[in-house]
């Protein structure tokens, strides 16, 4: 089989938990984007979906955080918010998919973390209950480091992704990949609130273009001065590095500041 799906979308947890102090127009057209992409998604008849997202602090913490790890899980509990306004489900895994993955990986230079027992955070669960509302599809949660220093450079992050596209055109199964996260927040800082504009369209147009040498050369230092939450945009970068050549396109973009974010959406579904 092969990757019949892919996209990247925002998971701000405004979306679903404060949706209505953002302006409707915003909403819908956002929400509209992910609509679009579940469509998609549907019509792909993914047997798997590959979550690429990040966490804030559910399962790691500073005694003990790695550059990635892969959920092998059988099963994923979240949303850990209550506060959310996401019903609280437990998300199918794959651990034969997760158990592939990590190997190749080892085998061809990356050594992840791995846990059987992830659970699902707004960075997970907000995507997912869009894209798949009903939590009946198989997902393995393969999660990134960017809290922390030091922390995995775009360069690393879009060298995982070209790794892992063999080993996922020849799993045998149909794939979805999901990034998520991003654009340019920077949550509970001195600058929260700030949404940068220009860094957004930068970035979109790289991605857009299928710029790899440009999504690999971003330093933290560069996404920084974007908010620290942007650096979940290293989840982006690790899918263009699968996907390789082809070219997403933007489905939604809006700069919410209600939800402190610069939220978007891009789909591959089209990808030339």
């Amino acid at each position: 089989m092969s990757i019949v799906f892919a996209c990247a979308g925002s998971h701000a947890p405004g979306i679903t938990a404060w949706t209505e102090k953002a302006p409707k127009e915003q909403v819908d057209r956002f929400v509209n984007g992910y609509k679009s992409v579940h469509e998609e998604l549907v019509a792909s008849k993914p047997d798997t979906i590959l979550l690429l997202t990040s966490e804030h602090w559910a399962n790691f913490f500073l005694d003990h955080i790695g550059a990635f790890c892969i959920g092998r899980g059988e099963s994923f509990e979240g949303p850990l918010e209550p506060w959310l306004r996401v019903a609280k489900s437990n998300v199918p895994g794959n651990p034969a998919l997760a158990n592939a993955i990590l190997e190749h990986c080892y085998e061809n230079g990356f050594e992840l973390n791995y846990s059987d027992e992830l659970k699902l955070d707004h960075g997970s669960m907000v995507p997912l209950s869009f894209i798949t509302p009903q939590m009946d599809m198989k997902v393995v949660p393969l999660m990134f480091n960017t809290l922390a220093t030091p922390r995995p450079t775009a360069r690393r992050c879009l060298a995982l992704g070209r790794t892992l596209r063999p080993l996922l055109e020849e799993s045998g199964e149909r794939i979805a990949i999901v990034a998520t996260g991003g654009l340019s927040h920077d949550p509970g800082e001195i600058n929260h609130g700030f949404i940068d504009r220009a860094f957004d369209s930068e970035f979109l147009e790289s991605l857009t273009n299928a710029d790899l040498d440009r999504l690999g050369a971003y330093t933290d230092a560069e996404i920084l001065k974007a908010g620290a939450g942007t650096l979940e945009l290293l989840a982006w970068i690790c899918l263009a590095g699968i996907m390789g050549e082809k070219r997403p396109r933007v489905v939604a973009y809006e700069a919410v500041e209600p939800w402190a974010t610069g939220v978007g959406i891009v789909s591959y579904a089209e990808a030339a």
